[in-house]
């Protein structure tokens, strides 16, 4: 998303006809990587902003105006923070601010990403270290990152059994909730999910939970650079929900990673 289309984006979501909305009702907020930011990448915020947004929550806390839950938690109120792909800066970065703000929160692993030997990524003992910190739940994200809903219904099996394994072998905990790489599913890999273990799925659909939401079609809210503390409060509040609805035109297109 080009700057000028998140203005305008930003700028709708502000509008007048959003002046009912409200903290009801429970969303899962979608964060990746956290820190420097050279590329401009759309997923990668800065550690001031990830610093404003933790100060938000603990405050919404704090005052009982929203909680911060485990994604795994069946009361349907509150906020759920989670985080794609598995990056190192998850554990040296946002890791120490949500513990020491007794935020829970879960990391989507793609194993492939831990064996890769890039240094963006966590490596096995960093994962083992972020999943026995208080309040760090472990999930899977395909063994290799692979669209879903593209490959054979042999392999998405593969990568789902796989990445499962993998990560309960390697953490000595049960892995129960996972995303859908790229955001990408169909029934089929819907119904693998449930086939292979998975209790929650977490898409890239853009939603908040609710009492009618399947548990392995969890929408989520987007956390992108632009987003300050301003922003994601208004995300909280619902302001933002309309993307949901217009998502096929061009001003809301974004990638999914």
């Amino acid at each position: 998303m080009n700057l000028w289309k998140y203005r305008l984006a930003q700028l709708v979501s502000s509008a007048m006809f959003n002046r009912k909305a409200s903290l009801s009702g429970r969303s899962v907020l979608m964060y990746h990587s956290i820190g420097e930011n050279k590329q401009k990448d759309l997923y990668t915020l800065s550690e001031q902003f990830f610093s404003d947004h933790v100060a938000l929550l603990n405050e919404l806390n704090q005052s009982n105006q929203l909680k911060t839950v485990e994604l795994t938690n069946a009361v349907l109120s509150g906020v759920s923070i989670t985080f794609d792909d598995g990056y190192a800066d998850t554990l040296t970065t946002a890791a120490p601010l949500l513990c020491k703000n007794n935020l829970p929160f879960t990391v989507f692993v793609t194993p492939q990403n831990v064996l890769s030997g890039d240094r963006k990524y966590l490596t096995k003992s960093q994962l083992v270290e972020l999943s026995n910190l208080p309040g760090v739940s472990i999930g899977g994200h395909g063994f290799s990152h692979n669209h879903l809903a593209t490959v054979s219904i042999s392999e998405a099996q593969n990568e789902l059994n796989q990445s499962k394994a993998w990560l309960e072998d390697s953490i000595g905990k049960s892995v129960d909730s996972m995303s859908y790489p790229h955001g990408s599913y169909n029934s089929d890999v819907v119904k693998i999910a449930g086939d292979v273990g998975f209790k929650f799925a977490a898409t890239s659909d853009w939603g908040r939970f609710d009492a009618t939401t399947e548990l392995l079609l969890i929408p989520r809210i987007d956390v992108w650079n632009y987003d300050s503390r301003l922003t994601l409060h208004q995300k909280l509040m619902g302001k933002w929900d309309w993307i949901n609805k217009l998502s096929n035109l061009s001003v809301v297109e974004v990638d999914k990673k």
